[in-house]
């Protein structure tokens, strides 16, 4: 009982937090990704590599976080050189890897350096063109890509824990079910209705195809992450969020659900 409160209490905190910050201003929303970067990229770092490459990933963190300022003051400005960014983060740590580990360079801990940006930095950076969709301010996408995602994992457990009795993907989540996941892509379906009554962002059917891409993807992302931690043989990537694991925990859904809601946006929707 002490769990199930302990868990409901960090959650509903987790979800206001959350929705504060991304509701309220760009640069509320920049530090909450700016915290979301740097546990992520610690809970990355012990599932792969341990206590090694401590400063490589430091480096990572805050060339990160300038990334994601900078990234925010172009985009006010309504222009996009996300690409050219990146390519500066990939080469900054490329040059640290060969100058500052020379003497023990080992590409493992890069090729994992190089996952952290694709996974976490990459997605967390979309988020702001998703909130910047229409070259301005405009969060209630991004806050709808997060109901769908808590949509599907809450209608999901619910209806896996009734009526699940085939197995999604043993191999990586044993408790996943093929009937959870359609109930969660029915809750997630449910959700986009209900937003696409209050918000006119898009059109109904709009709504309807971003929540069905994102409970998919997020459900992958979900997987990804614990085929890294089953690498890892750990039950949670941390223990930021109490009752809930670390923060790669809470967000795996979102890291594979942002790129590809940016990519309907941006080009279909």
């Amino acid at each position: 009982m002490r769990e199930f409160i302990t868990r409901s209490l960090s959650g509903i905190v987790y979800a206001g937090v959350i929705i504060g910050a991304t509701a309220f201003h760009p640069y509320a929303l920049l530090a909450l990704l700016a915290v979301i970067l740097t546990a992520g990229i610690v809970e990355l770092k012990h599932l792969t590599v341990g206590d090694r490459a401590k400063t490589l990933f430091l480096t990572l963190n805050l060339l990160g976080i300038l990334l994601l300022w900078i990234h925010l003051q172009f985009l006010q400005d309504y222009q996009n050189h996300l690409v050219a960014f990146f390519v500066i983060v990939i080469m900054s740590v490329l040059i640290h890897w060969v100058f500052i580990k020379r003497t023990t360079i080992n590409t493992e801990e890069l090729v994992y350096v190089i996952l952290g940006i694709v996974y976490i930095l990459l997605p967390l950076a979309l988020a702001f063109n998703i909130a910047f969709i229409k070259g301005h301010w405009q969060p209630q996408t991004l806050l709808a890509i997060f109901f769908f995602l808590w949509a599907n994992d809450s209608f999901a457990y619910i209806t896996g824990k009734w009526l699940g009795k085939h197995k999604l993907f043993p191999q990586l989540s044993p408790k996943k079910t093929i009937e959870g996941f359609v109930g969660g892509l029915i809750g997630a379906l449910v959700i986009a209705h209900v937003i696409a009554y209050f918000w006119s962002n898009l059109r109904v059917t709009e709504w309807v195809i971003l929540s069905v891409l994102t409970a998919v993807f997020g459900t992958i992302g979900d997987l990804f992450e614990s085929a890294l931690k089953r690498a890892a043989d750990v039950k949670d990537s941390g223990n930021l969020i109490p009752g809930h694991g670390g923060i790669l925990d809470r967000l795996d859904s979102f890291l594979f659900a942002i790129p590809i809601a940016y990519f309907y946006l941006y080009f279909f929707a």
